[in-house]
């Protein structure tokens, strides 16, 4: 059994990271998608091909038994029975081949597969399989929020530009008023049978209808028949109280929708938090500095301080304080992962400051 070269296929080294083989698979599927390359049977070919390949590099899984495959004598010198231990497959009374093992009393399109089961975790390369699902791209926003909202928590709303259902013909592809018609490749299932690879035969998106099951012969203008459309689109998002400057919040399923019918990916939005003019945060903990005179450094003093919470605090400043010390409120800090933080007054002592009163 000779196994094709995937890395080849799309393009990439034996050690690329999964992000680089999934844009690989991207810049290629779009290429030579048959959309894009009408009546070219060769781009079909190849983006079949294509296809294959990532279905394979695309999972860990199975890219670690293709590797193991490539690695332990499944390349251009064939497969060799004798490198594996078929013992479990032994029919008494027979003759055994290399490895101990017989072909004698097997359906060849069923125990065969039973065998790729047996070592590879899934169907063999007679038996159909079910690809991973695929999603459409995710989508990275950010929204910028008051120091307050980010302790108290609250709801913002948020405009995201993004694909998705195609307003003029409510995704269905086709100028309002006309009609479409089945798909006679998928017959309108929307998906195909792909090539055959060493994990079985995996169903992709139709090359034919791009996943929809219909044939479109009077396109939507808005979106070109492939019911997807830039759009605008407001969120109102739950802010949780407690949320840090760059921490995300994920909307799943509300990325970008996907022309071929893939569900759509998710939605990630950046939190940043604006400055205060008084607060600083750290984790759990508020800062803020308060002047005082040389004089009540020195004498001890009690002074009210404001907290995030809305009210004031009495702090007491004891007797010959330094410049620069910092005295701590308890439990007036945020309220974040089960806990409250404190507020942390750091004292500056000003020579120009005179005491009140």
């Amino acid at each position: 059994m000779n196994v094709k070269d995937y890395y080849k296929i799309l393009g990439v080294q034996e050690n690329a990271t999964a992000q680089q083989i999934k844009s690989a698979y991207r810049n290629l599927a779009k290429k030579y998608h048959p959309d894009a390359n009408p009546d070219n049977k060769q781009a079909e070919e190849t983006f079949k091909a294509v296809s294959e390949a990532y279905d394979v590099l695309g999972s860990p899984g199975k890219k670690a038994k293709y590797d193991q495959m490539r690695k332990y004598g499944f390349n251009s010198g064939g497969f060799n029975p004798g490198d594996f231990d078929f013992g479990s497959f032994h029919r008494a009374g027979r003759t055994r081949g290399p490895g101990g093992f017989t072909f004698e009393g097997f359906d060849v399109f069923g125990d065969i597969g039973q065998i790729f089961s047996q070592f590879f975790g899934g169907a063999g390369p007679f038996q159909e399989t079910r690809r991973k699902p695929q999603t459409g791209a995710d989508l990275h926003v950010e929204v910028q929020i008051p120091f307050e909202k980010a302790l108290h928590g609250g709801n913002v709303d948020l405009k995201v530009r993004k694909n998705d259902i195609c307003p003029d013909c409510e995704g269905g592809g086709a100028k309002p008023g006309s009609t479409v018609k089945s798909c006679p490749t998928c017959h309108g299932r929307g998906t195909a049978m792909g090539a055959q690879s060493l994990f079985g035969a995996s169903r992709q998106p139709c090359p034919s209808c791009y996943g929809k099951g219909q044939i479109i012969e009077n396109p939507c203008n808005r979106c070109s028949g492939k019911g997807i459309a830039p759009v605008r689109k407001t969120y109102s998002i739950r802010i949780p109280a407690g949320v840090g400057d760059g921490e995300q919040i994920r909307l799943k399923g509300e990325g970008q929708k996907d022309p071929a019918g893939l569900p759509p990916g998710n939605l990630y939005i950046k939190v940043k938090v604006k400055s205060h003019r008084f607060f600083k945060r750290h984790n759990r903990d508020i800062h803020c500095e308060v002047e005082i005179s040389d004089s009540q450094a020195s004498q001890g003093t009690q002074i009210k301080i404001k907290t995030v919470h809305g009210d004031q605090v009495k702090l007491k400043i004891p007797p010959g304080t330094a410049d620069g010390t910092v005295l701590r409120i308890p439990r007036m800090g945020i309220d974040k992962d089960g806990g409250r933080g404190d507020q942390l007054v750091k004292v500056v002592i000003s020579k120009t400051r005179k005491q009140a009163g």
